[in-house]
């Protein structure tokens, strides 16, 4: 867990009189730090709901005093509330079994909820919002300027240099953030202070590209999930469409990427946009292998400037890029994929040993599973990991996805491990809920993943798809197989 710095701590006596005040000063502090209005009014009803359940079910009534703590993490506004009163059973409260505690409500206003049983000092429960940050399952897309809407050139005889972004830079990397995606873009992009968190505490390595007067000119950032995974995510990689026709998008993410070898990290995820060829080309001249197609993976209303805004959901190409070789891995493909999952491996050079479920290796299965909920409401995508299957999976999983399709989230992933024996038998009972085949993930912290996918009520032309490859092609067409629908 990254370091947490406490902003303010009120210890209050279990009450429900004091649950408005105690709110209004949570949704004050959210807003205070950056975090948007309609969000801390969301972090305000999961407060209350907390208090109140601590207050009707943990203390009884009984009038004991509780804590409510507001902290900051890298990027994240974390809301924890920590009592001493009864004991309960999370793995129920996880499931949906257990009664008292609002969970489809506090995990819809959230992007992470977290239990921690604290022995005889209690128990804590966490709501964590994240500030937007570009990571696994809501990153950012590569964008490459196509050749239409092209502004005047800077002069070819400015001289270019690559290095890492300093605490100064950041004023002009928002700068140069803005000439290219105006203020579309996430908006940690435009705070320095929460770029330079995130650089701080090891999640993102940041390269840019200056002039001799000290102007940004292209950036490529690389963004870990954890200070200690070994793959990174290719986010925020941009060039300003002065300086076109320099390679500067190919020369940058070299310099990034033989950067952060250094920090013992196997490859690189990107999401490239595919309603046109520009960014696929660039990626796949750097190496990048096609892992799955993400169908109407990013919102409309995201803007490039200078390029017409989309009318509907744009899909997306997930690729892999390699810079050293990863561990050998057994893995557990459902029967039904594993055709495509090879193909996969293969294109992609893996070293993957095939394996069939049976009694011995799959094991008993415990009572309750658990599954990580994150959802992005400004991009309409929500992400359900599972983190360890129980009996009761099937029944949890459709849980989260009827409380994602309530609250209006378009895309749904689900992402299975690869390396569990239980996703060979799990994972048609997920794709009869309407989930579908989307690709892979290699080598996320807990090894490779199965992504599956489900689009709540939206449409999505497969004929607006643009794919460089043949691979890619044949993907597409396995996608649009398993999601039952057809190009013209």
């Amino acid at each position: 867990m990254a370091s947490s710095s406490l902003i303010a701590k009120l210890t209050v006596l279990g009450v429900k009189d004091l649950l408005p005040p105690i709110c209004a000063f949570v949704r004050e502090l959210a807003i205070q730090e950056g975090i948007a209005e309609e969000q801390a009014r969301g972090l305000e009803l999961v407060a209350e709901e907390a208090c109140l359940n601590v207050i009707q079910h943990a203390l009884q009534g009984s009038h004991e005093f509780f804590d409510v703590c507001v902290e900051r993490r890298p990027a994240q506004f974390v809301v924890a509330i920590e009592d001493r009163g009864l004991p309960i059973d999370w793995k129920k409260v996880e499931s949906g079994k257990a009664s008292g505690l609002g969970m489809m409500l506090m995990k819809s206003f959230s992007d992470q909820v977290h239990f921690i049983n604290l022995g005889k000092g209690g128990k804590r429960i966490e709501f964590i919002k994240d500030f937007q940050v570009p990571g696994f399952g809501g990153s950012e897309l590569e964008r490459v300027e196509s050749d239409d809407h092209a502004p005047e050139l800077a002069p070819m005889d400015i001289p270019i240099t690559f290095r890492k972004v300093m605490d100064d830079d950041l004023v002009a990397l928002a700068r140069c953030m803005y000439q290219v995606y105006g203020y579309s873009y996430k908006e940690e992009v435009y705070y320095p202070e929460k770029m330079k968190e995130l650089i701080d505490h090891g999640l993102l390595f940041s390269t840019v590209a200056v002039t001799p007067d000290g102007e940004i000119v292209a950036h490529q950032g690389l963004r870990k999930e954890q200070p200690e995974a070994h793959v990174a995510e290719i986010t925020m990689g941009m060039v300003d469409p002065r300086f076109r026709g320099r390679r500067l998008f190919e020369r940058i993410k070299t310099h990034a990427y033989e950067d952060i070898k250094k920090y013992g990290v196997y490859g690189l995820y990107v999401e490239i946009v595919a309603n046109h060829p520009y960014s696929q080309k660039a990626n796949e001249a750097m190496g990048a292998k096609t892992t799955g197609i993400l169908v109407g993976y990013i919102s409309p209303d995201r803007v490039f400037r200078g390029i017409t805004k989309e009318l509907e959901r744009v899909s997306a190409v997930l690729a892999y890029t390699r810079l050293a070789r990863e561990p050998r891995r057994e893995v557990y493909p459902p029967f039904h994929h594993e055709t495509m999952v090879r193909k996969i491996y293969e294109n992609g050079d893996f070293e993957r040993i095939i394996m069939t479920a049976s009694p011995e290796n799959a094991g008993k299965l415990p009572a309750r599973s658990l599954a990580n909920v994150k959802s992005v409401k400004d991009t309409g995508n929500a992400f359900i990991k599972v983190l360890e299957y129980g009996e009761d999976i099937e029944l949890l999983i459709r849980d989260h996805l009827r409380v994602l399709c309530i609250n209006k989230f378009d895309c749904i992933f689900l992402d299975l491990p690869l390396s569990d024996p239980s996703t060979q038998r799990f994972c048609m009972s997920f794709e009869l809920l309407g989930f579908f085949f989307a690709g892979l993930i290699p080598e996320l912290p807990q090894g490779d993943v199965l992504r599956l996918q489900y689009l709540n009520n939206i449409t999505i032309d497969p004929n607006k798809v643009v794919l460089t490859s043949d691979f890619n092609k044949e993907m597409f067409e396995y996608v649009l197989h398993c999601w039952g629908m057809t190009k013209d």
